[in-house]
């Protein structure tokens, strides 16, 4: 799956949170989530179990008042369009010059593929869709 890089997103990710009384963990899940991790990505990657990431998740949404990661990825996507129409920057990342925001380039979906299972079977599982995000 395409994500999103961090330092790009890290920004406008810590405006849109100002305010909100998140916690260190919530606030690093609130960046899985933009960057488009799954439950099981994001709790291999906290090196916690998807269990706690759902509870830690379903806390996040109730404190910024949204209905889940739908929500949280087009607020943050609206925050960015309108400081870039208003001609705001957020502060500049790690490697970035101050004031200098860089553009995510669109992830471009892989094609879709059978899933073949072990050799001499002759079932074929449905082909995932891709996820875009961004």
């Amino acid at each position: 799956m395409a994500h999103i890089d961090i330092e790009i997103l890290a920004p406008f990710a810590a405006k849109y949170m100002e305010g909100a009384r998140l916690t260190p963990a919530e606030r690093a899940e609130v960046l899985r989530v933009a960057q488009g991790f799954a439950c099981k990505d994001s709790a291999a990657a906290a090196g916690v179990s998807p269990e706690t990431i759902r509870a830690r998740r379903k806390r996040i949404y109730r404190k910024i008042d949204v209905a889940g990661a739908n929500e949280v990825i087009s607020g943050l996507l609206a925050l960015s369009l309108k400081m870039r129409a208003s001609g705001r920057r957020p502060a500049a990342g790690r490697g970035a010059a101050a004031g200098d925001v860089a553009l995510a380039r669109r992830p471009v979906a892989r094609p879709l593929q059978p899933q073949v299972r072990a050799a001499g079977s002759a079932r074929v599982t449905r082909p995932r869709r891709p996820r875009l995000v961004g």
